[in-house]
């Protein structure tokens, strides 16, 4: 190992409007949606998972395993009262407390990906202990950046900047992306996001039949 600290920023802060209730509760297999990704980013790498939710989030939709002893200090949750701002301001609230942890680099992730894989987390942290002076590294497919997003501390001032929705996208374009990593995945199930009632149920036919995979 490196000794790098690499810290994971998952967020949950989302106010839902296109799906019309909190996708975070949306049953998913055997538990709730909005765990399934949480389960991944614990079980990886990283060094420390910060879950960054909205006001008065109670965490319902966390596994209760997730609370045991064997994941409790892996994770610790951060509320941002700004949530409605925008994505950028639960990202923010988020660095905040990645900085208070020394993070060398946080790996961003999207609570409403729920097929995201441990093998594309820990590929970035391995990434990352390989090629630390690089600013971000970013998962790529079909052309485009996309999340997760690893962003070095060299990139934490840029961060703090966004405003509104703008994110990882802007970043990666003002950094020039020739300057960064993007690391091109072949699999469309990982990039998946709970947006509309359609999406969720191609999600949770795809999860039904892949199960074992997730």
């Amino acid at each position: 190992m490196s000794g790098l600290n690499i810290v994971a920023v998952y967020l949950a802060a989302g106010a839902s409007k296109r799906m019309g209730r909190n996708k975070l509760l949306l049953p998913l297999g055997n538990g709730c949606l909005g765990s399934k990704a949480l389960r991944k980013v614990v079980s990886s790498k990283v060094n420390h998972t910060i879950v960054v939710t909205k006001k008065g989030d109670q965490l319902e939709w966390v596994d209760p395993t997730l609370f045991s002893e064997a994941y409790q200090k892996k994770w610790s949750h951060t509320s941002c009262s700004s949530a409605l701002k925008g994505q950028s301001a639960s990202l923010k609230c988020g660095l905040k407390k990645a900085k208070e942890l020394n993070a060398d680099a946080i790996i961003v992730l999207l609570a409403d990906q729920p097929l995201i894989s441990i093998v594309l987390i820990d590929t970035f942290v391995s990434l990352f202990e390989n090629h630390s002076s690089v600013p971000f590294i970013s998962s790529f497919y079909q052309g485009i950046a996309r999340a997760p997003v690893l962003f070095s501390k060299q990139m934490f001032s840029s961060l703090d900047k966004l405003q509104g929705d703008q994110g990882a996208r802007k970043i990666i374009r003002q950094s020039g992306p020739e300057n960064g990593i993007l690391y091109e995945w072949t699999d469309a199930c990982l990039f998946m996001d709970v947006d509309t009632k359609q999406a969720y149920e191609r999600i949770k036919k795809i999860y039904k039949e892949k199960s074992r995979l997730f």
